[in-house]
């Protein structure tokens, strides 16, 4: 009888540590799934912060270089990019899906800029873009507003 008791509180342990530990690896799963769903998100702004950089210092070089100045720049669209615009021909605007929510990331460059229009059209691809940012002249009805657009 004593060890039919003995045995079944041995395995009554077994079971107390197997649960135990399970609820251990159970906690460490869930908050490694929270931290990459976070890394990925906070990887994507930083991708989107990179891109308005680069089209706001190509603005700004062929602002500062005058017409007919004209260059091409790779730019990678991360995913979740809802719009990508230009605001009033003063800022560039990209607007990221975050979570349940939407982030703007922009940049204002020196100059007044128009175009973007086909970058998202009708949705925005995750990709690396070939943008061609060139000025207009002084004489046109744009006045020297820099122009970027997709190739």
């Amino acid at each position: 009888m004593v060890g039919r008791i003995r045995r079944g509180q041995a395995s009554l342990e077994y079971m107390v540590m197997l649960s135990l530990s399970l609820a251990i690896f159970a906690a460490i799963l869930y908050v490694t799934g929270n931290l990459i769903t976070s890394s990925s998100s906070h990887i994507g702004l930083d991708a989107s912060y990179r891109a308005v950089q680069r089209i706001g210092e190509a603005a700004d070089f062929i602002y500062v270089h005058g017409h007919p100045s004209k260059t091409r720049i790779n730019v990678y669209v991360p995913p979740n990019i809802e719009n990508v615009s230009v605001v009033g021909f003063r800022y560039v605007n990209m607007r990221i899906a975050v979570g349940d929510s939407y982030t703007d990331v922009y940049v204002v460059p020196r100059t007044n800029i128009t175009g973007l229009e086909g970058l998202c059209d009708p949705v925005c691809r995750e990709g690396y873009y070939v943008l061609s940012v060139e000025s207009t002249p002084m004489q046109s009805p744009t006045n020297g507003i820099v122009n970027i657009t997709k190739q």
